[in-house]
């Protein structure tokens, strides 16, 4: 609706603002919340992890609500980047807790929206261990490819029809 296209409008402009002067995942999430709390209707929130990879491969991400990042090490063993905060808007003045990972050549950090593990076939959700499946699968694939190959086994598993929106972002380190 078009409350909602409002409020991601300023999100946007907001994040992007905000990312110039505090480039530090969990600083930028703090200040984000800041102006969230104050700009949107109480009772909506904005969830969102941000992410730092640097060119030597090392990896800093804070969350606030957003489902946690996986890390695909280039043997195909996926872990999670275990960070994890309040949603934006939902209080004020809060710390989010950064973590930090290293990411090998040849490896990949995924960003997902929670429509991925919650895609649905009947009861059953798709969740993050069929996710995790689908990462060690695709170990070889391009980023743009593994993030195809995860939107695909996700709408399969759904049967074509999805309940939310699926979105996802690969980094993958080179060199």
């Amino acid at each position: 609706g078009i409350d909602a296209t409002a409020d991601m409008a300023m999100a946007k402009f907001v994040f992007r603002s905000l990312a110039r002067d505090h480039p530090d995942p969990a600083a930028l999430l703090a200040h984000a919340n800041d102006v969230v709390v104050g700009e949107i209707a109480p009772g909506k929130f904005i969830t969102m992890t941000a992410v730092v990879v640097d060119p030597g491969g090392d990896v800093r991400c804070a969350s606030a609500g957003h489902p946690e990042p996986r890390l695909l090490a280039a043997d195909g063993t996926v872990v999670p980047l275990s960070c994890g905060g309040l949603a934006l808007g939902i209080a004020e003045s809060q710390i989010y807790e950064p973590v930090s990972a290293s990411l090998a050549p040849g490896a990949a950090v995924v960003l997902y929206t929670d429509g991925v593990v919650e895609a649905r076939q009947d009861r059953d959700l798709f969740g993050t261990e069929r996710l995790d499946q689908v990462l060690a699968r695709g170990v070889g694939e391009s980023a743009q490819g593994l993030a195809d190959s995860v939107l695909r086994a996700c709408t399969s598993f759904a049967g074509g029809g999805l309940g939310d929106d699926c979105a996802v972002v690969v980094i993958r380190r080179s060199a």
